[in-house]
This record gives C-alpha cells, sequence and structure tokens, in this order.
C-alpha cells in the first residue's frame, strides 16, 4: 500500500470512529502534513482519494469538510475496491460455483487486450452480504497480471490476495450498466423468479499501469442491492 493511502486509511478512521463528524472541518494540508509526518504531495493524494469515494469535500477559500455518511448497505460505484472492503463490518461470503483456467472468448480477449494464447483464470460466485443473496459475479482474471487461483483464493477477498499477496496495485475501473430480466438460470441462483428485473453491469479492472486484469460481469438481487454515487464537480 502507497503511503498516500496509509495516510487516508488513517483519517477514514478518525471520521469512522466519530473524531471528525458530518460538517466538521478538517485541519488545513500543512497541519496534516505536519501531523503525519509526510510530505504536502502525500497529504494532498491522500484528501484527493477521500474526496473521490465521497468522505470529504474541499470548498475553495474554506477549508476540507467531512460529508454525510453513506447510507449502511449501499454500494459506491465511484471506488475500484471490492466488495469485501466496500461492505466492511458486513458479512461478505461466497458460493464457488467453479474456478478453471480457460481460453477466453474475444469478447473477453477484447476486453483484457489478450493474445491467442492467453489464458485466463473464470471465477463463477454467488455474492451474500448478511446471509442474503446480494449478485452473481463471472469473472475472468489474465493470468498475465493473476499468476495463480484456486477456490481458496475466491472464496476470500480476491482483491486482497491480488494487492496484498501478488503486489498487483489495482488503479481504477470502468462500469457498464444494462438493465435487463433474468433467465431461468440466473433466476434459480439469485432466488428470483425468471422474469424478474436485474440490474446488470461489465466492469473492467485495471492496474495503477493502466493494464486490464479482471473483466467481471456481475447481475444484482433487484431487492437487495443498492447502489450510491459520490458525485464532485
Amino acid at each position: 500500500m502507497l503511503k498516500y493511502e496509509l495516510i487516508a486509511e488513517r483519517i477514514e478512521s478518525l471520521i469512522n470512529n466519530g473524531h471528525y463528524e458530518a460538517g466538521d472541518k478538517l485541519p488545513s494540508v500543512e497541519v496534516l502534513r505536519s501531523e503525519f509526518n509526510v510530505s504536502k504531495s502525500t497529504i494532498i493524494n491522500a484528501l484527493k482519494n477521500l474526496e473521490k469515494t465521497g468522505l470529504i469535500y474541499q470548498a475553495r477559500g474554506s477549508g476540507i469538510y467531512v460529508r454525510n455518511p453513506k447510507r449502511d448497505g449501499f454500494v459506491n460505484l465511484f471506488t475500484a475496491d471490492g466488495f469485501s472492503d466496500e461492505f466492511k463490518g458486513h458479512d461478505v461470503t461466497s458460493k464457488i460455483l467453479k474456478v478453471a483456467e480457460i481460453q477466453p472468448e474475444d469478447e473477453v480477449k477484447q476486453q483484457l487486450k489478450l493474445k491467442d494464447n492467453d489464458s485466463v483464470y473464470l471465477v463463477d460466485r454467488i455474492r451474500y452480504l448478511d446471509g442474503e443473496v446480494f449478485c452473481i459475479e463471472t469473472s475472468y482474471f489474465s493470468k498475465n497480471v493473476v499468476l495463480y487461483m484456486n477456490e481458496e483464493i475466491a472464496n476470500g477477498s480476491i482483491f486482497h490476495y491480488i494487492e496484498n499477496n501478488l503486489k498487483v496495485k489495482v488503479g481504477f475501473t470502468d462500469i457498464y450498466f444494462n438493465i435487463g430480466k433474468l433467465n431461468k438460470k440466473d433466476a434459480t441462483h439469485l432466488e428470483l423468479n425468471e422474469g424478474d428485473p436485474s440490474l446488470e453491469y461489465e466492469q473492467i479492472f485495471y492496474t495503477s499501469t493502466g493494464i486490464p486484469f479482471d473483466y467481471s460481469k456481475i447481475i444484482f438481487h433487484y431487492e437487495n442491492s443498492r447502489f450510491y454515487i459520490p458525485s464532485i464537480k
């Protein structure tokens, strides 16, 4: 983890623990720099990270303030974190449907910018939030970046494994939404009825150097999923 991310985590902890509440003004950049004994650029990057995730806002000429907290149980669509990090304090579990090394179809090759002989790890999971079905997740991981995958890893936080074990820095993500209706197979996995509405999205994750490594298709349970977009100008 980079230094500015560690500082962002420490400031986030102060906010989450009630040291700073919604509407409170944070110390200035110079005061934070001195308090954490880091460079000014590190503090600026940490604040940008917190602003992007919707924890703070910066008012020009006035200072840095704590935003209203995100409603509990909502997915922040403007973050590249996995569900385990997004729902800290909740029980996030998985049912593994399939983990396999495969030769990808053309669509996956295109999204992950793969060559003809490149293979991927396919991970099919049903994700649960506090015991309730949350979504179906079908992910394709480029073996050029994600060197190994098995059911034990897929049962936990894949992103923790990628960042902590493989030392891959996750950078950003592209998301494409689609509203549809469930087919029989997906409805069965989600414990819903065929033809029920669904929010589907395709998500491509990139490393901090811009290399696509994860192409995922996610179908959310329309009754158990809620979303949050922290907009900044």
